[in-house]
């Protein structure tokens, strides 16, 4: 809903005030792009029809563990 749109505004002012500094993109990040869209669009069916709450809750604890080492060593 409401962050879904927050976080797609965000991205694309992002991308937006990339571009008008004059800066490109790689083209050979294009694949990257369309596993990232294609992975969004199976990651939102899958939570929203497949998984449980419990499951989607430990998978969210699980990414927060690995993104606090990341911050931490990484």
């Amino acid at each position: 809903g409401v962050s879904s749109a927050f976080i797609a505004i965000n991205s694309l002012t992002g991308l937006s005030g990339r571009l008008l500094r004059g800066e490109s993109f790689q083209p050979s990040l294009l694949p990257l792009v369309i596993a990232a869209i294609f992975g969004g669009f199976l990651g939102s069916w899958w939570g929203a029809d497949r998984a449980t709450s419990l499951t989607l809750r430990r998978l969210l604890g699980v990414v927060l563990v690995l993104a606090g080492i990341k911050l931490l060593f990484g």
